[in-house]
């Protein structure tokens, strides 16, 4: 029995040292969120505008266009959840905090992340900003992702020299640029079928939806304690990607985020899903902007913010 158990060590104990030695090289790996969490631990007494969300505003929202001391604290398809678990990490370091931006999409409030094929992306808030998840794999890269992705990151940190930063200093996402180019018909149909919910009212659905109502609450009691200013915005979207979305689905948020803001103080609802002065030329794909819809999303946004602080005074 002892040479079994001795035998089984062996065999194990190459398997269990290389699994640590992974997990320890891929925790090394710069990111955006180990970057964006020493950029809020350094910086957030110093923020004004605080944007959340998912890649909508990620690449949607470039903060240097802004006079105010502007973060963008969005990451890829980032939910309503931990948008809150972000704010509530740093609320008591926000002492400029004027205006929070956090985006409302036409899945926003019936996504869900941990049931997604991009649920390994729970490991990054729990890894790198401390944020605690429910599921033991997600405390570990190894056990996170896939062996071949794993190895893949590995080779292009430790031999191409190639990190995991993808945003500017200020946390916009850099890599949606103009040179590269989306059939926007295409990725309308595809995108829109992946985002639309098969039955929002089934009883999973409104109990997720009326977790996401209890998060929205969350926020507005937040800013309302401190007189900060929330605004929710629906970015611009191409019309191949529009006339492909549920109807019930989204009049459904259309019509929570009007409501919403008739009834709760100091929020604010911008839809731009179908504004005109978004052109073919400024979209990635079919609901995300390019560097160029963003500078012209960021400018727009900034003079909207700019009116909602002169109807103050």
């Amino acid at each position: 029995m002892k040479k079994f158990i001795l035998k089984t060590w062996l065999l194990i104990l190459p398997i269990v040292i290389l699994a640590v030695s992974m997990e320890y090289l891929l925790r090394r790996i710069p990111n955006d969120y180990v970057y964006k969490k020493s950029y809020l631990d350094e910086h957030s007494e110093d923020i004004q505008i605080l944007i959340l969300g998912a890649s909508d505003t990620y690449f949607g929202i470039n903060p240097i266009y802004f006079s105010k001391n502007t973060f963008n604290a969005s990451h890829v398809s980032q939910p309503l959840e931990f948008d809150l678990a972000i704010l509530n990490k740093y609320q008591n370091k926000l002492g400029s905090l004027q205006f929070i931006i956090l985006p409302v999409s036409y899945l926003s409030l019936w996504g869900d992340l941990e049931n997604s094929h991009e649920s390994w992306r729970i490991k990054n808030y729990t890894l790198y900003y401390g944020i605690h998840a429910k599921s033991l794999k997600y405390y570990s890269e190894v056990l996170s992702n896939q062996l071949n992705i794993n190895l893949r990151r590995l080779y292009n940190y430790y031999i191409n020299n190639k990190d995991e930063i993808t945003c500017s200093e200020l946390g916009w996402g850099t890599t949606y640029t103009s040179d590269k180019v989306n059939d926007l018909h295409v990725t309308g149909e595809t995108d829109a079928k992946r985002h639309t919910i098969n039955n929002i009212f089934s009883d999973k659905q409104v109990n997720r939806y009326e977790e996401k109502i209890k998060i929205l609450n969350s926020f507005s009691a937040f800013c309302n304690q401190r007189n900060i200013k929330l605004i929710f915005l629906s970015t611009p979207t191409y019309y191949t990607y529009r006339e492909n979305l549920n109807a019930e689905q989204l009049n459904k948020t259309v019509e929570t985020m009007n409501d919403f803001v008739k009834n709760h103080p100091n929020t604010y609802y911008v839809n731009w899903m179908d504004d005109p002065d978004f052109a073919e030329k400024d979209f990635f794909d079919s609901d995300h902007l390019n560097e160029m819809g963003a500078e012209k999303l960021t400018k727009k946004l900034v003079r909207e913010i700019d009116s909602l602080a002169i109807l103050e005074k």
